[in-house]
């Protein structure tokens, strides 16, 4: 069987298992840093992608089936999932303003249609974290602002 865990930190790990303690079990060998704490462990009814073998000796995910990829954003990321559908119900660009160069005008419909998605993702990655006392800074955070 194929599980889900979603972390606290918006991460999740797929992995195959008997039982959800299983499951567990091997998400802990994966290298988690403090504070990653599994928030839930699903059974994916399906699961498929395709892996290429990238330059640096590691394999990269080059498509999703379209099932496993929407029942991840709906079970696991639904913040971000109503983020790409309202980024996709947005009008894109109203009419074009004559006197603006045309390709100006499509660059900022598509940072205002992305910047709906960023926002879904950052609510999300901090959708599950624990509440955190005034001026706390995670782990993963300073680590990331150090590199």
């Amino acid at each position: 069987m194929v599980y889900v865990l979603r972390l606290a930190n918006g991460d999740c790990i797929v992995t195959a298992a008997r039982d959800d303690r299983e499951a567990r079990e091997i998400a802990r060998q994966i290298g988690r840093e403090p504070g990653d704490e599994i928030v839930s462990t699903r059974r994916l009814p399906q699961f498929c992608v395709r892996l290429s073998p990238a330059e640096s000796g590691s394999l990269d995910i080059n498509a999703w089936e379209d099932a496993t990829l929407d029942n991840l954003l709906a079970n696991e990321y639904p913040v971000l999932n109503q983020a790409i559908h309202a980024a996709n119900g947005a009008k894109f660009m109203a009419a074009p303003e004559s006197g603006r160069p045309l390709i100006e005008q499509l660059r900022e419909a598509y940072e205002k249609n992305t910047e709906i998605i960023r926002e879904g993702i950052r609510e999300e990655q901090h959708r599950l974290m624990p509440a955190q006392p005034v001026g706390a800074e995670s782990m993963r955070a300073r680590k990331m602002a150090t590199t």
